[in-house]
């Protein structure tokens, strides 16, 4: 199955606008300039600057944006805003509507995943922006396989990176729950062992810092490569049922 390379490091770009120069700062060519890419799209400090009035870039796609889905267009003008309240009842809503489970009694792993979903919604938000950009300019996309990815948890990972930990870590504890306590819930994604699936994970990663429209391509292990048990002194091997946990 497709992956693509780390989506919650990309930005999201004004749509309709060539590429701006390069900046100073960076070694490395890359397809934009990020820290000059967007409004308040700063990469580190982007998304936690989102308030409900923030708008999304319109892509321009032809007459039919103004007719028949000019409502659906208007439903989906701003980003989610990141304040602590906002994030409060994406992560409750998820917990009804998308988990099913009822907002007055659930467990820590139903708030971890519940919170992970709504980090979820805001990287869709970027990824969606982004593929839209590279699709109009119609850029040269580079394809990177290989048979491991060890990519490790995505959670606490794309809080980092899109600013966002603070924020969460508040809303969380407003709903009785640690951040920190979240964590562990996230399983380990068995796709990968050793050097080469760290060296693959790497590469998508710069791929991603650098902005590069790159895809990886993998194998969807089910029972990943094996969780190891010691036995009276010796090694197990067992089935690492990863898939079964449920997690965006």
């Amino acid at each position: 199955a497709p992956r693509c390379s780390r989506p919650h490091r990309f930005a999201c770009i004004r749509l309709g606008t060539s590429p701006p120069p390069q900046a100073e700062a960076m070694t490395t060519p890359g397809v934009w300039d990020a820290s000059a890419a967007n409004f308040e799209m700063k990469r580190k400090s982007s998304f936690s600057l989102f308030t409900a009035g923030t708008s999304r870039p319109r892509p321009a796609t032809g007459a039919e944006e103004k007719g028949e889905h000019e409502k659906l267009w208007n439903l989906m003008a701003n980003y989610k805003a990141n304040d602590v309240d906002s994030v409060q009842k994406d992560v409750v809503s998820h917990v009804e509507y998308s988990l099913a489970c009822t907002r007055f009694g659930f467990s820590k792993e139903d708030a971890y995943r519940a919170a992970s979903l709504a980090v979820r919604d805001r990287l869709l938000e970027s990824f969606n922006d982004t593929n839209a950009w590279y699709s109009q300019q119609d850029v040269k996309r580079g394809y990177y396989l290989s048979a491991e990815y060890l990519l490790g948890r995505a959670f606490q990972n794309a809080l980092v990176n899109l600013d966002l930990e603070p924020a969460f870590k508040e809303a969380m504890m407003g709903l009785g729950f640690e951040l920190e306590d979240l964590y562990p819930f996230e399983a380990d994604p068995g796709l990968g062992n050793g050097g080469l699936g760290r060296l693959a994970a790497c590469f998508l990663d710069s791929m991603a810092t650098l902005s590069l429209p790159c895809w990886g391509y993998g194998i969807r292990y089910s029972y990943g490569i094996f969780k190891q048990d010691i036995v009276n002194g010796w090694q197990v091997e067992r089935p690492d049922y990863w898939l079964p946990q449920a997690g965006p």
